[in-house]
């Protein structure tokens, strides 16, 4: 009996993730088309194939869909900026591969990315709720902080970097990969063919210097 409902517990866990998945993936194409303040939750629903009803089982507003998704998003963002098998062992070719990675993920998901950056720029929106969640959280943007400031220490450790305090060296990377995607975002432009050139900007102005 004990096993029998545990696997009946798995199975409406899995059910559930399934919806919820379906639910975030819709919303990401419909906040994408209409933006946020234009997407109801009723679109959401029609997109994903369930009803209305399913979704706020799930989530109580739209701004909590809204939040879900981007923490998810964020989330897998951070992962392509760590370490992965078949990396250079070079630090400056692991990090033209990493912001690549960093790149073509948020390229992927450019529609979703390219309201969290137009919320952090446009000081006309009056979409209040939205300007929020995207540029308030935290912890989100700690994380990301921490993100860069692991880079440059490895940086750093690996005797390419001028040997500096991180936070400003994770400030001026961190920096100059938000001003570049957001401009092609902004502009439509395809991002990854940028990475080479953030990568060269930024070892341009922190590469260590060699004694004389």
């Amino acid at each position: 009996m004990k096993a029998a409902s545990t696997r009946k517990t798995s199975r409406r866990e899995e059910a559930r993730a399934l919806f919820r998945n379906a639910i975030l993936e819709a919303a990401e194409e419909i906040f994408a088309e209409r933006n946020f303040h234009a997407a109801r939750i009723q679109d959401i629903a029609a997109r994903a194939r369930v009803g209305v009803g399913t979704v706020y089982n799930h989530f109580e507003q739209k701004e909590d869909v809204f939040r879900a998704l981007l923490e998810e998003r964020t989330e897998a963002m951070l992962a392509t900026l760590a370490p992965a098998p078949g990396d250079p062992p070079a630090f400056e070719a692991a990090l033209l591969a990493r912001v690549t990675r960093l790149l073509e993920y948020v390229e992927r998901h450019r529609g979703l990315f390219q309201i969290v950056m137009s919320f952090g720029v446009s000081a006309s929106n009056t979409d209040e709720s939205a300007k929020e969640l995207c540029g308030k959280s935290v912890k989100r943007i700690e994380r990301m902080r921490a993100a860069w400031r692991e880079i440059v220490r490895e940086g750093i450790a690996a005797g390419v970097l001028e040997p500096r305090e991180p936070d400003d060296l994770a400030a001026f990377l961190g920096g100059t990969v938000r001003s570049i995607t957001l401009r092609e975002l902004m502009s439509g432009e395809p991002l990854g063919p940028r990475a080479a050139v953030i990568t060269e900007l930024f070892l341009g102005g922190s590469r260590r210097r060699a004694k004389t």
